[in-house]
């Protein structure tokens, strides 16, 4: 979610230490994550490799995102806001714009209103998403129309019923008698003040690819949402046989908890859906508790050393070889399979669903899962925490427990309550998390990356929004541990090893935007994979590709 340079302006303020919405948002009872440190062993290398085209550079003004869940050399990055797909092909470096919804190309679908405007570039998603289809010369991409395909007369994955959920807003000073449906946005509002709402149908259609053109879309699924100032979430990842795990988003405005929905068993918000790619209108919920997710990825990490056992009377050996250490996966196979057929596990290990999830004010965060639990036929469904509980009356974020919030207010809603226990029983607490420091003005996590090629110690990796930081952890995903070590990285320019102090801000400027940069040089990084395994950032403002290789920390 990405806001106009006057909401930028008023998260600083809020987000400032003079703030008494942050200091209300710091209460006495809620540690709230610790500030991050830069790591005094790990950087990273930063190299431009290539660039996608942009529509606009203007601060704040874009809308575009890395797709990478593909099989082969091809990797697809996303103009979200104009509707336009380009391809990049990962061994020549050729990007080719393979679908534009302003073209009369037949690969369009018919049916759809994509002409539809809201007024913010952060929640205008014309092509919202896209990933590996059922076969390897099959992709599926998501549209967000303003009206149902033709076949259908209702969603399959729906919004809560009409005015089941209205609520105050602003300190109480107005009411929205739907949330999920608030017409035009109240004057009190931080940002998106008398903007004018609509429902949106994301609408997912399987195209065949031939000699790189995307042909025949056919229609398989829709999930409806709500296009307003929150959260529209968008995270995709095919997973086994023709089935893809989709992050619906809380479909909430920002500023409260969530409220219930997330946490309800029989609404799609809050939710990850499993959703069958080779069947009409099939879905199944499969987690709870998911604020707003766009991105996913599956990860298989290899299996923690077994416990040792009473020594044995010696046998005739049949090898005289010592057992191996356990290495992340690194083939080329490896990387081209990245996310199809997936399984419980395979020969290098047990595989995993991670993801980013975008927080309210307290937790930035990056949750993992085991991948069986979300795929078997269990009717369990695995609980983040986001949401009011019907059971508890708790809502949580990341390992704390959270107010019920004020929507419409930036910065400091929903605040911090106090800190919930570590290992909290019915809860999947995160692998990672982070939040806004008197330091750093944090804004919120913008992606992940699990690289597999190019590091050493590292093992995840994500970006912030603002800053242009990447941040990362050296430690493996353990389930039920509390949330791991991690830190801020210092990057390093390939081209003449100068440090980069604003980070990849600093590449901004680069770009010779001139009169465009404005005051800021954000540029909004989204991390991605490359087919080998090599961790990859998109800057969405430039469109400026860049691979990240792990090194040493320099010493003075």
């Amino acid at each position: 979610m990405k806001f106009s340079l006057a909401a930028y302006s008023t998260l600083l303020l809020l987000s400032s230490p003079n703030s008494c919405n942050l200091a209300k948002a710091q209460d006495s009872t809620c540690s709230r994550p610790d500030p991050l440190e830069y790591s005094e062993a790990i950087s990273l290398k930063v190299e431009k490799v290539g660039s996608i085209p942009t529509r606009t550079t203007k601060a704040f003004d874009y809308n575009m995102q890395s797709m990478d869940n593909f099989d082969g050399d091809t990797i697809y990055f996303l103009d979200q806001k104009f509707g336009v797909i380009y391809s990049f092909d990962t061994s020549t470096s050729e990007t080719k714009t393979v679908l534009d919804i302003k073209s009369s190309s037949d690969n369009i679908p018919e049916g759809l209103t994509l002409d539809w405007d809201y007024g913010s570039s952060g929640q205008t998603y014309k092509v919202k998403s896209m990933s590996q289809g059922t076969s390897s010369d099959e992709v599926i991409v998501v549209f967000t129309s303003s009206t149902l395909p033709p076949g259908w007369t209702e969603a399959d994955s729906k919004l809560p019923a009409p005015g089941a959920f209205g609520a105050y807003v602003c300190g109480g000073i107005a009411w929205i008698k739907d949330i999920y449906r608030p017409g035009v946005i109240p004057d009190c509002f931080n940002i998106g003040a008398g903007l004018t709402t609509l429902t949106g149908y994301d609408t997912f259609y399987k195209y065949t690819v031939v000699n790189g053109e995307l042909t025949k879309p056919e229609p398989f699924f829709v999930s409806e949402s709500n296009i307003a100032p929150g959260h529209l979430g968008g995270g995709i990842v095919p997973v086994d046989d023709g089935r893809i795990l989709w992050s619906t988003g809380d479909c909430n405005v920002y500023g409260t908890d969530g409220m219930y929905a997330p946490q309800l068993d029989l609404e799609s918000c809050g939710k990850i859906l499993l959703i069958d790619a080779k069947s009409k209108h099939s879905f199944k919920i499969v987690a709870k508790g998911v604020r707003n997710s766009q991105q996913m990825r599956v990860f298989t990490q290899p299996r923690a050393p077994k416990s040792p056992k009473s020594p044995k009377a010696p046998k005739a050996p049949k090898s005289t070889k010592a057992p191996k250490a356990p290495k992340s996966p690194k083939s080329p196979k490896e990387g081209r399979t990245r996310n199809l057929k997936s399984t419980k596990s395979d020969s290098h290990g047990t595989k995993y669903l991670a993801f980013m999830d975008i927080g309210g004010v307290t937790a930035e965060e990056v949750n993992a899962v085991p991948l069986h639990k979300l795929l078997d036929d269990s009717s369990h469904i695995e609980n983040f925490g986001w949401g009011r509980n019907i059971d508890d009356g708790k809502a949580r974020e990341g390992t704390f427990y959270v107010n019920a919030g004020n929507g419409g207010v930036l910065g400091s809603e929903p605040s911090c309550d106090e800190n919930a226990p570590l290992g909290e029983a019915g809860f999947i607490q995160p692998w990672v998390q982070f939040g806004r420091t008197f330091v750093d003005f944090f804004f919120a996590i913008s992606s992940l990356a699990l690289p597999t090629a190019g590091t050493n110690k590292l093992k995840l990796l994500w970006s912030e929004f603002n800053t242009g930081k990447i941040l990362g952890t050296d430690e493996m995903f353990v389930e039920g541990a509390p949330p791991a070590k991690s830190f801020k990285i210092k990057l390093y320019n390939a081209e003449d090893g100068e440090l980069l102090e604003n980070d990849l801000n600093d590449l901004v400027n680069e770009e010779e935007l001139g009169d465009e940069v404005g005051y800021t040089s954000r540029g909004d990084p989204r991390l991605f994979h490359f087919p080998d395994g090599h961790a990859g950032v998109f800057v969405e403002r430039t469109g400026a590709l860049y691979k990240l290789t792990e090194m040493e920390m320099k010493i003075p």
